[in-house]
C-alpha cells in the first residue's frame, strides 16, 4: 500500500543554512500534498520571496494560504505575495485581525496584521471556524482545547479592545495536521496557546496517538525549567 506523501520546504525562519538565503524573525514554510501547494505563514517581510526564489518555489503556483495567528511576523509578507499570486485564498480565524501589541520593551507597540494590508486585500480572506481540510490529510485545526495548566501565554502579549490592553488569550491561534498511518504532521505557528495542548488537540482530533513530526514555533524562551520538564 503506498501511503501518502508530503514535502515540507522551509521559506524562512530566524536561521539561514542554505547557500544564499537569508533568515529572520518570522515563520513561512510551503506544504506539498496530494497535488496542492499550501503556504503556511509568511514571515516578516518580502524575505519569502527572495527564498522561494533560491529554493525554485512558484509562489505563483500556491493554492493556499494558511495564517496561523495574527502577527506581523507571520503576516508580514502578505503583501509581496499577493503580489505574485491574485487567487489564492488565505485562510486564517476572524481574530487575526485584532489590534496585537506587545509589552516586551516596555512601551506597547503594534504588532499585529497591518491593518491597511487587511482591509486592501479584504476579498483575499477566508475566516475559518471549523476543521477545513485545505489537501488530502491535511487539516487546518481552527480549536485548540486547554489540556495542560503549565501552559500560559506570555504576559507580555495584549490586544487592544476599546481603549484598553487586555491579557491576549490568542483566540485567533490555529494549527494544521497531517494526517498519516506513519504519524502526525503537526504545524504550529507559534503556539501560544502551548505546543502540548495543540499536539493533544491533534490526537483528540484524528484518533491517531503517534506524531511523528511538529514543525514551527513553541515560544518556550525563557521558560522555567519545571515548564520545560513537563513540555518534554
Amino acid at each position: 500500500m503506498e501511503f501518502p506523501k508530503i514535502d515540507i520546504i522551509t521559506l524562512v525562519e530566524n536561521l539561514a543554512y542554505q547557500q544564499g538565503t537569508m533568515g529572520e524573525h518570522g515563520l513561512s514554510f510551503v506544504v506539498r500534498t496530494g497535488g496542492k501547494q499550501i503556504l503556511f505563514d509568511t514571515g516578516q517581510s518580502d524575505l519569502l520571496v527572495h527564498n522561494a526564489k533560491k529554493l525554485n518555489v512558484d509562489l505563483s503556483a500556491i493554492d493556499a494560504v494558511v495564517i496561523s495567528h495574527g502577527h506581523y511576523d507571520h503576516t508580514g509578507g502578505l503583501p509581496a505575495f499577493f503580489v505574485l499570486n491574485d487567487y489564492a485564498p488565505v485562510w486564517l480565524k476572524p481574530k487575526a485581525f485584532d489590534e496585537k501589541m506587545s509589552k516586551s520593551t516596555g512601551t506597547p507597540r503594534f504588532i499585529g496584521l497591518d491593518p491597511e494590508v487587511a482591509n486592501r486585500y479584504s476579498n483575499r480572506f477566508k475566516l475559518v471556524s471549523e476543521v477545513v481540510e485545505i489537501a488530502p490529510g491535511l487539516k487546518i485545526v481552527p480549536k485548540i482545547g486547554n489540556y495542560f495548566g503549565f501552559e500560559q501565554s506570555s504576559q507580555s502579549m495584549m490586544v487592544k479592545q476599546g481603549e484598553e490592553l487586555v491579557a491576549d488569550l490568542f483566540e485567533d491561534e490555529l494549527f494544521m495536521v497531517f494526517d498519516h498511518p506513519a504519524g502526525l504532521v503537526v504545524f504550529a505557528g507559534c503556539a501560544h496557546r502551548g505546543i502540548c495542548n495543540i499536539c493533544r488537540s491533534a490526537i483528540e482530533l484524528t484518533g491517531m496517538q503517534k506524531i511523528k513530526l511538529v514543525l514551527g514555533g513553541t515560544h518556550l524562551k525563557g521558560a522555567s525549567k519545571g515548564r520545560i520538564t513537563k513540555t518534554v
